[in-house]
């Protein structure tokens, strides 16, 4: 005879969609917030450590912009999401968060003495070696892109570094889809030159 099992397989459940965690942070559902952040957290990171070319500097961004989110949904109902996910909104934030880092440490810092336990980023790198020649790299490449005008720079971590639709770029930005191609344009143009001129002195 077959040997038949008497417990079926289930496919696991279904995870909750950015919208269904959004409506659950809107009725300040903390465990919504946790979801996020695994959902999310990598992606910001990456933004951050491209950004800044420092892993120290980002894993202080990714706190930060989990706060932040937390207290925009703890002082005011945001309404309901208005797109597909909730990675632009988190980018937008961390770029804000960046702009000045001293003030978002200061948010960190009050968050965590009023916890009992406080959230904690994930160490994305194998070992501190790894981290250093890594920043290096990083420190290089981010030495052309520094060439960029400001604008230009921002849009291609945004399109290139943090893997965004242009309509989400365009959002993070403030600006129409449109001139995040007309930049990403005259980008292309200038970086293959740019990233000659950087030398192995640059990621020093």
């Amino acid at each position: 005879m077959p040997m038949t099992s008497s417990r079926q397989d289930k496919p696991p459940p279904a995870l909750p969609a950015d919208h269904d965690l959004w409506e659950a942070l809107r009725r300040c559902d903390p465990d919504a917030l946790g979801t996020l952040f695994t959902r999310y957290a990598g992606v910001v990171h990456a933004y951050a450590v491209r950004h800044t070319g420092s892993y120290s500097t980002a894993d202080d961004a990714v706190q930060a912009t989990f706060i932040t989110a937390w207290k925009q949904f703890s002082h005011a109902d945001p309404g309901p999401l208005l797109h597909d996910t909730a990675r632009a909104w988190l980018l937008t934030i961390a770029r804000n968060e960046l702009r000045n880092s001293t003030r978002a440490k200061r948010r960190l810092a009050q968050f965590v003495s009023r916890q009992p336990a406080p959230l904690h980023a994930p160490d994305h790198a194998e070992s501190v070696a790894a981290r250093v020649d890594s920043e290096q790299r990083i420190k290089a490449v981010r030495a052309a892109l520094g060439r960029l005008p400001a604008h230009e720079r921002e849009t291609v971590e945004l399109v290139y570094w943090a893997e965004l639709p242009l309509a989400e770029a365009a959002e993070v930005l403030g600006v129409a889809e449109g001139t995040v191609k007309a930049r990403l344009a005259r980008a292309r143009r200038r970086l293959p030159a740019l990233l000659d001129q950087s030398g192995p002195e640059e990621a020093r």
